[in-house]
């Protein structure tokens, strides 16, 4: 017969040792990622890291591509990333920062209520209250629809969602969980797109898009929770749609959906369109078309994009090739996450 080696406690070790027992295995913790190709789950936050292969793909959209912006999106750029990484199946949600952060959606919202810092927004210096139309002393949880665990984690800025990936990077380090080498962190423009389409050169990685209105693309409705459906099935305390033109779906509120409940691309990534914008590591600008290697912005700009589109985003923004901006200090409702582990 065999017998596994167990992992006790350091109390249960030092009881063993004061009873004589010298011969206890102790079983160190796995480290992470395992070999390229391979996924796995962060201990203690029940996320599955999906593997991305190393590769090459178009990055943009073609002039003719339904919701085309040619400022943002070309020209088309070949792109070849040198190097696999890992991304998380789903948007960091409410309970996975609770977990690393220590705090909750409720002192974000009342943080953002306080926080006098002016943010260059379009032509204007203001405060997140300014930019929300709300004032200091208002209740926090105006702000909030929702705050369960399994919602995607929104009113996050830049610098946050990066605290996040180092304070979990150093967490897993510590534990002896994670090899050296590697660190969590926010994907580039070039590694979001390229695992978002999955292979796939079209609009989504369901298919071409056909846009039938403002918020209708019927495309999307298996992949995203986006301002055309957001409302369908919704309950509880919700934003209210109404004023949106051309709904897929008529209904009037509608907020943050449970993360993962629309189906994955090819390669297991769920809700990479809709749901909430993601925040990137970095700002591309124009593409430099032509062929490029592990494309990357450059650090000097204060701005970061957000990809993805979100659950009040119109059609058009919930395509693979789409791009928003915006300064790093920015908080939203629908603007949130998603990490990945890469090789330093």
């Amino acid at each position: 017969m065999k017998f596994r080696a167990l992992a006790f406690p350091r109390r249960w070790l030092r009881a063993l040792l004061i009873a004589g027992v010298t011969s206890v295995a102790v079983r160190a913790p796995a480290q992470m990622p395992p070999g390229p190709g391979d996924p796995f789950t962060i201990e203690g936050l029940q996320l599955e890291m999906r593997p991305i292969p190393a590769g090459t793909f178009l990055m943009g959209s073609p002039a003719e591509e339904p919701g085309y912006v040619a400022s943002k999106e070309g020209p088309q750029t070949r792109v070849t990333l040198t190097r696999p990484f890992w991304m998380g199946r789903t948007e960091i949600t409410h309970g996975q920062w609770k977990n690393v952060m220590g705090t909750d959606l409720l002192e974000q919202a009342r943080r953002s209520l306080a926080d006098d810092t002016l943010i260059q927004i379009g032509s204007k210096q203001m405060t997140l209250r300014d930019y929300w139309k709300r004032k200091a002393d208002d209740d926090p949880t105006l702000l909030l629809n929702n705050t369960a665990d399994d919602l995607p984690m929104h009113l996050v800025d830049w610098n946050e969602a990066m605290e996040f990936c180092r304070r979990l990077t150093a967490r897993e380090h510590t534990a002896g969980r994670l090899r050296a080498g590697f660190a969590y962190t926010l994907p580039t423009e070039a590694q979001w797109e390229y695992a978002c389409r999955a292979g796939s050169r079209d609009a989504t990685y369901a298919g071409p898009i056909q846009i039938l209105g403002r918020h209708n693309a019927p495309v999307l409705d298996a992949i995203a929770w986006y301002g055309g459906n957001s409302n369908v099935g919704y309950e509880g305390k919700g934003t209210d749609l109404t004023k949106l033109k051309d709904k897929q779906y008529p209904g009037t509120f509608a907020g943050q959906r449970t993360v993962g409940t629309k189906q994955p691309n090819a390669w297991g990534l769920h809700d990479m369109l809709g749901s909430v914008w993601e925040w990137c590591l970095d700002i591309v600008g124009t593409y430099p078309g032509g062929e490029v290697t592990d494309l990357r912005g450059a650090d000097s700009d204060p701005r970061r994009a957000e990809r993805g589109g979100s659950w009040r985003s119109f059609a058009a923004e919930n395509r693979a090739a789409f791009r928003f901006f915006d300064p790093k200090g920015i908080r939203d409702d629908n603007l949130g996450f998603r990490i990945v582990l890469v090789a330093k």
